[in-house]
């Protein structure tokens, strides 16, 4: 079957199914509404006579006069329509090509916030090493203070009790030896020293 439409059709197919549509519905009408009460038997079939010859003569002047107009009409409103649809269209693609654009700009900003993450973690880890490695020296470096301060105070502390010892021997001697030495051992430690001086 053919796909026809209103503008390859010949105007006069056109008319006449407007026509035939026409005779249908007012054939359709019930009779006794549109005519008058008492007017007799020829007046409902004048009444449809007058009817349908003013319908010809009507669809008449709409085919001559009004069927250019009407065709231009409905080809720019078809012509505005399908514009309109264009630039819907075309506004879609814009606002998809813009929504693919941001998401593509996000998992952008996501790969480098994951970066910047990483980044922010390996050099807090880095730093937590290199604090740790300092802190690591330092306390070498105190334990090794400590520890030489501990052997000073020690070496001093040794040196003090030897010389407590000594004085508390040569003490302990002078009170005991001044009874137990006679002239005799005196002449001799005389001799000693002057001869080690």
């Amino acid at each position: 079957m053919r796909n026809a439409n209103i503008h390859t059709l010949p105007w006069w197919r056109v008319a006449a199914a407007a026509v035939l549509l026409l005779m249908v519905l007012l054939l359709m009408v019930p009779q006794g509404v549109l005519a008058e009460d008492g007017a007799g038997d020829w007046r409902p079939t004048y009444d449809l006579a007058l009817r349908w010859i003013n319908f010809f003569i009507l669809m008449f002047l709409i085919f001559k006069y009004a069927r250019k107009p009407l065709v231009n009409f409905f080809k720019e409103k078809s012509e505005d329509i399908k514009k309109e649809i264009r630039a819907v269209e075309q506004e879609k693609e814009e606002i998809l090509a813009k929504v693919e654009e941001m998401l593509k700009a996000r998992d952008h900003s996501q790969e480098k916030l994951e970066k910047l993450k990483e980044r922010v973690i390996s050099q807090g880890k880095a730093k937590k090493q290199r604090i740790i490695e300092d802190a690591r020296k330092e306390s070498k470096i105190l334990l090794a203070g400590a520890q030489r301060k501990i052997e000073s105070q020690m070496m001093t502390a040794h040196e003090d009790v030897r010389a407590e010892m000594i004085d508390h021997a040569i003490e302990m001697a002078l009170q005991k030896l001044p009874a137990v030495i006679d002239e005799k051992d005196r002449q001799k430690l005389y001799e000693q020293y002057i001869e080690n001086t």
